[in-house]
């Protein structure tokens, strides 16, 4: 069973906006989405690793003593307030999406998870790379 899919279609804020699928064949090539509200920022990161699923879960719960988190097939979904991040797990690799409404936040978000993330994987040399 290939990993689950998540599209950013579930994100109130991308209505309206043409598919964007995290974790699947298509990423995300813009850093925009455009929603009938206005202009959505948006980040990704591929993080490679045989132990997606387990990153997940650890990030999902020390960042869920902060912030409200929703599993989600194959990933979770962080609402941060300022933003939302999605993490989705893949046999090979752990998908970060970051979206925001300035970039200031998306910014902050973007470390946010970095830091954390690689902080848990320290000892497996992870290292997240915006693009």
């Amino acid at each position: 069973m290939g990993p689950a899919v998540i599209n950013l279609r579930m994100h109130p804020a991308a209505r309206g906006s043409e598919a964007a699928v995290l974790g699947g064949e298509r990423m995300i090539e813009t850093t925009t989405i455009r929603d009938d509200q206005g202009v959505l920022l948006v980040s990704t990161a591929e993080v490679a690793t045989t132990r997606s699923s387990a990153y997940a879960d650890l990030l999902a719960e020390l960042l869920g003593r902060k912030v409200p988190v929703e599993p989600l097939p194959g990933g979770y979904r962080l609402d941060f307030g300022i933003g939302e991040g999605l993490l989705n797990f893949g046999p090979e690799s752990l998908s970060l999406l970051v979206t925001a409404d300035d970039g200031a936040s998306l910014s902050n978000l973007r470390d946010a998870l970095a830091v954390h993330l690689e902080r848990l994987g320290h000892r497996d040399k992870l290292r997240v790379v915006w693009r």
